[in-house]
C-alpha cells in the first residue's frame, strides 16, 4: 500500500497542508509543534478512522474553526486506486468516504488500508496498563482478520449487557437465569478470541527473534499472553478452553455479584514482555523499552505483509530519539526495503534514497 498524496484543512495545527510522499522513506523535518505528528495522524485517520494519540475527534480540530477535513489518495501493489475523505464538526458528527461511498460503519474500513505507527505515547503498551497492550493486539489483529474484529464488537456488547445484569436491582432469580444466558455466549466468543489471540502471540514472537538480530549487542526477545483463564497458558483446544472458562465463571460468580463487574475474560487478559528471560517492565532501561517496541513495529509490519499480501504503510514519529547512532543507521537501511516509510524528526537524516519534507519551509512558502 502506498500514500499517493493528502491535503488537510483545519487540523490540529494546520489550516492547510499538501504532502506527497516519496516510495520508500520519506523523512517529515522540522523543529518541536511545527506538525509533524499531526500528519501522521491525518494518515491514520485515513487507514484505521481516528488518530493514534486515542483523542476523541473534537481535540483534532483546529481551535476557532468549526471543520476539519481530510483528503487523500492510496494506491495498493496490486494498482488499485482508494480514495479515502473525512470531515468532522461537533455540529455534524464525522463522516467517512471510500471511493465517494460514505461508511456506515467505520469497522468495515478496517484493513483496507493496512498501517502500521510507532511514536513515543506508545510506550505505554511496554509500561503502561494492560488495556494499551490489549490495543495493541487487537488493532493488529482487526487489520487481516475481519471475523476477529466482527468478534471483538459482539463480544464488547455481550460484555457490556452481562455487566449491566450484575449491577442491576431485579430480582436474583431473574438475574440469575439471564446470567446464564450471557455467560454462555460470552464464552463462546471469549474462547473465538482467545484462540486467535494466542496464535498470533506465538508466531508473532517467533517472528520478532528474527527482526530483534539488528540490536548491536544481541538479545532474546519473548512476549507471553496471560490469560485470566488462570494456569492454562497453553491451551489451544477450542472445548477444554470453553470448559475452563465455563469452570472460572462458576468459581467467581458470586464475587461477581458482590463487586458487580464480569471478573474473567479476553478484556482483563494481559502481555508480558522479556529480554533474555528479564522482564523488560521490571528490568530494562528506557532505550531497551523503545529499541524492543521499535522491534515489535517491525515485526508487525512483515506480519501484516504475510497475513494480507499487502505491505503496509508504516508511519513513525521521532523515531530516533534515545537510539544511539549505530541503530539508527541500521534501522534505516532496513527501513528502505520496507515499502513505503514516513517518519518525522526535528533534524534532516541522512540516509541514501530519502525524501524530504521541511513542514517549516511549507508553511514559510504559504505564507503571505
Amino acid at each position: 500500500m502506498r500514500l499517493d498524496s493528502i491535503s488537510i484543512a483545519n487540523f490540529r495545527n494546520h489550516t492547510l497542508l499538501e504532502f506527497e510522499p516519496g516510495h520508500s522513506i520519506t523523512n517529515i523535518y522540522g523543529r518541536n509543534g511545527s506538525g509533524k505528528t499531526s500528519i501522521l495522524e491525518a494518515i491514520h485517520y485515513c487507514a484505521l478512522t481516528r488518530g493514534f494519540s486515542g483523542n476523541n475527534d473534537r481535540e483534532y480540530l483546529k481551535f476557532g474553526e468549526e471543520l476539519f477535513t481530510i483528503r487523500s489518495s492510496f494506491t495498493s501493489g496490486q494498482g488499485i486506486a482508494t480514495k479515502v475523505s473525512i470531515t468532522y464538526s461537533p455540529k455534524r458528527e464525522k463522516r467517512i468516504l471510500v471511493n465517494e461511498q460514505e461508511l456506515q460503519t467505520f469497522s468495515s474500513h478496517i484493513g483496507t488500508i493496512p498501517c502500521v505507527t510507532f511514536t513515543p505515547r506508545e510506550m505505554v503498551i511496554i509500561n503502561g496498563a494492560p488495556a494499551e497492550r490489549r490495543r495493541f493486539i487487537d488493532t493488529a489483529i482487526c487489520q487481516y482478520d475481519r471475523k476477529y474484529l466482527s468478534d471483538l464488537l459482539l463480544y464488547r456488547r455481550i460484555l457490556q449487557q452481562r455487566n449491566a445484569l450484575l449491577s442491576s436491582e431485579q430480582d436474583p432469580r431473574v438475574i440469575d437465569s439471564a446470567l446464564d444466558v450471557l455467560t454462555d455466549q460470552l464464552v463462546a466468543i471469549a474462547t473465538e478470541i482467545v484462540l486467535v489471540r494466542k496464535r498470533f502471540i506465538e508466531h508473532f514472537t517467533s517472528m520478532l527473534g528474527g527482526v530483534y538480530q539488528w540490536i548491536p549487542e544481541g538479545a532474546e526477545p519473548s512476549i507471553l499472553y496471560q490469560s485470566s483463564l488462570g494456569h492454562h497458558e497453553n491451551l489451544y483446544e477450542k472445548d477444554k478452553i470453553q470448559q475452563v472458562f465455563r469452570e472460572r465463571f462458576e468459581t467467581l460468580k458470586q464475587q461477581e455479584l458482590q463487586r458487580r463487574q464480569t471478573l474473567a475474560g479476553p478484556h482483563r487478559d494481559d502481555l508480558q514482555f522479556y529480554l533474555n528471560k528479564r522482564e523488560i517492565r521490571k528490568y530494562a532501561s528506557q532505550g531497551q523499552q523503545r529499541a524492543f517496541l521499535v522491534a515489535m513495529k517491525m515485526t508487525l509490519q512483515g506480519y501484516l505483509y504475510e497475513a494480507s499480501g499487502e505491505i503496509p504503510i508504516t508511519l513513525l514519529d521521532d523515531l530516533f530519539s534515545e537510539l544511539d547512532e549505530v541503530v539508527s543507521g541500521t534501522m534505516v537501511e532496513t527501513l528502505a526495503t520496507k515499502g513505503q516509510v514516513i517518519i518525522t524528526s526535528t533534524e534532516k537524516k541522512k540516509g541514501k534514497g530519502i525524501s524530504f519534507f521541511s513542514v517549516d519551509d511549507y508553511k514559510s512558502s504559504k505564507e503571505p
